[in-house]
């Protein structure tokens, strides 16, 4: 997989004592609360905002981060967008998701058991967007354990998968500027038909073109990719 850069800012170090907690008990049967922040679905999201265009998938500028593509270089695609701050790091891939029901309760479960099926260990942790899982992942090419954290969203007709590493796994201020990034993010999901599950592949600006092409020899981008039972 290879990384394409396409803007940035880098803002200053702050540090911060790390933060975990226990997720509660939800009530599936309480009624939801209005709608505050993103990641919004392109037919509610506010107007007058300035974002980064990767087609399915529009970031906030600023923020002091700097944002790359993740470019399969095998399979010619643009999987997703990663927001680089200092000390972390934050992947973010959007998945076809069924028309009804929710998709990330049943993926926990199952990066849960993948986890555990690798000799780590996972914890459920209670973030602003609902459960997340904090893991442990053993690297088995090197003596050196992966820490990592997934968010994910349910949206209309999608799933929005962030994982984040570095600091800002640990440290609530550090993973703070992350989720602000996923609060002013916009989904546009776009009629065609996807399985559930299928990776929606994001669109290269073409200002920016020429120089992927120059920078990884990748003429063009097909649609299709892999689905979400990765992880990378």
């Amino acid at each position: 997989m290879g990384l394409f850069s396409w803007f940035g800012k880098r803002g200053a170090r702050d540090e911060e004592a790390d933060e975990t907690a226990a997720s509660p008990e939800r009530d599936e049967h309480a009624e939801p609360a209005a709608k505050e922040h993103g990641p919004w679905d392109a037919a509610e999201a506010p107007e007058g905002v300035e974002r980064l265009d990767f087609g399915a998938l529009k970031l906030p500028s600023g923020h002091d981060c700097q944002v790359q593509l993740a470019i399969d270089r095998k399979a010619r695609i643009a999987m997703g967008a990663i927001v680089q701050s200092p000390n972390a790091a934050m992947q973010i891939n959007l998945y076809a998701a069924p028309k009804t029901g929710e998709l990330w309760p049943d993926i926990r479960e199952e990066l849960v058991e993948s986890v555990a099926s690798q000799g780590g260990t996972a914890t459920y942790r209670e973030g602003p967007f609902g459960p997340e899982i904090e893991a442990r992942i053993p690297r088995k090419d090197v003596a050196a354990v992966r820490h990592v954290r997934y968010v994910g969203i349910d949206g209309p007709r999608w799933l929005l998968r962030a994982t984040i590493e570095g600091v800002a796994v640990t440290s609530t201020a550090e993973r703070e500027k992350l989720y602000e990034v996923l609060r002013g993010t916009v989904v546009e999901r776009g009629t065609k038909p996807h399985p559930v599950r299928d990776l929606l592949t994001l669109t290269v600006p073409k200002s920016a073109e020429a120089r992927l092409e120059e920078e990884l020899g990748v003429p063009q981008l097909p649609k299709r990719g892999p689905e979400i039972t990765e992880i990378r």
